[in-house]
């Protein structure tokens, strides 16, 4: 007979605390909105701790208030319960992997469908059929001079000066080598451009990090061949066949690629004044959209499989003492400026600037840090 107890049982917390948290957290929800999110597999699900007189008590596993914190301020920026539900595993709560796993395979699948439907309507509407592989291709060319042409809120940096013909051109191979997952034998030319349209050089190529040179190096043509590992396909297939084991030494590198990453090219910007030093700007916006985990995840496990641990155990192990920098430059906030000015009065002007830049970015939150760490 379950104890009489409920505070001897367990010391999670009840409804009454999660909508307390909620309330806490900035989110105004109900017992309703609670169900939703244990059917679908947001927060755990509650058992029975004892009984109150007659009536059963009921208490979730310890820490689900902090979960349900994390979750609602991952829907101030997503609905979508898939993507919620990796987010969540990211930030450490207890999400299955064959849970976390399911909700890329789901994702990555609608994602591909999306890209042969848009295919398959552009051949339409150019009056070619679909299934023949020149309509495809001629579809690909003119989805790719849609898209370079766009401007504004655009899935496609402009970075820098590149001719329309040769910004489309290089869309249409992005098109095939990423969406499509197509080994290309691309010209060193096509990949440079990509480089260009993409906003990674020519600065990536140029601008050295502490003095370790630039990190961009190798034929421009080679991005090509990595299809095998970052074509849509090529993630699709690592999600399938990925481990709990895959899915779990994936984790740390991916927090530190989504979170610390970002962190560090903003970082970067504000100390050198141009935000897309080393080529960094795109990587720079990467925490502000989740859906980029989609992709990153699935990467992570490809490359692991493919060897490279050392090479992404060094960059996990050297993007760790970001967060501790930005620590350092919120710390800077809290003294008094008279004392901030009086430490800088003697610094060279270029100090001087520099440590304004990064004051002001500071002020701005382009050092925060994502959720729950």
């Amino acid at each position: 007979m379950p104890n009489q107890d409920p505070a001897a049982q367990s010391h999670g917390p009840d409804g009454a605390a999660l909508l307390k948290a909620a309330a806490q957290a900035g989110g105004v929800i109900g017992d309703r909105m609670l169900e939703t999110f244990r059917a679908q597999g947001l927060i755990p699900r509650p058992s029975r701790a004892g009984y109150r007189g007659r009536a059963p008590v009921w208490r979730y596993p310890p820490g689900t208030d902090r979960q349900l914190a994390a979750l609602l301020r991952w829907r101030e920026r997503t609905k979508d319960p898939d993507l919620l539900k990796i987010l969540l595993w990211l930030d450490g709560f207890a999400i299955p992997p064959a849970a976390v796993r399911a909700a890329l395979s789901r994702q990555l699948s609608a994602l591909a469908a999306i890209v042969e439907r848009e295919i398959s309507q552009q051949a339409l509407r150019l009056g070619l059929d679909p299934s023949r592989d020149d309509a495809r291709s001629q579809a690909i060319d003119a989805m790719a001079r849609t898209i370079a042409a766009r401007r504004g809120a655009t899935p496609v940096p402009r970075r820098g000066r590149v001719r329309a013909d040769e910004r489309a051109r290089a869309v249409a191979l992005m098109v095939r080598t990423f969406g499509l997952g197509e080994t290309l034998e691309g010209t060193a030319e096509e990949g440079a451009a990509v480089e260009r349209v993409l906003g990674i050089a020519p600065n990536g190529r140029r601008h050295t990090i502490v003095g370790a040179g630039p990190w961009l190096t190798g034929p421009a043509e080679d991005l090509f061949g990595a299809a095998s590992i970052v074509g849509l396909p090529s993630l699709l297939h690592a999600v399938a066949d990925a481990s709990e084991t895959d899915l779990t030494a994936a984790r740390q590198t991916v927090v530190a690629l989504f979170r610390h990453l970002p962190l560090m090219a903003r970082m970067l910007g504000a100390v050198s004044g141009n935000d897309n030093f080393a080529g960094f700007a795109v990587l720079g916006q990467l925490d502000q959209h989740p859906e980029t985990v989609l992709f990153i995840v699935p990467m992570v496990i490809a490359m692991l499989k493919a060897g490279w641990q050392e090479n992404l155990d060094a960059i996990t192990s050297a993007l760790r003492l970001v967060p501790e920098l930005a620590g350092k430059a919120h710390r800077i906030l809290e003294m008094p400026a008279a004392e901030v000015g009086a430490n800088l009065a003697s610094q060279p002007a270029e100090t001087r600037e520099s440590a304004q830049r990064i004051i002001a970015a500071a002020i701005e939150g382009h050092f925060d840090i994502g959720t729950s760490e």
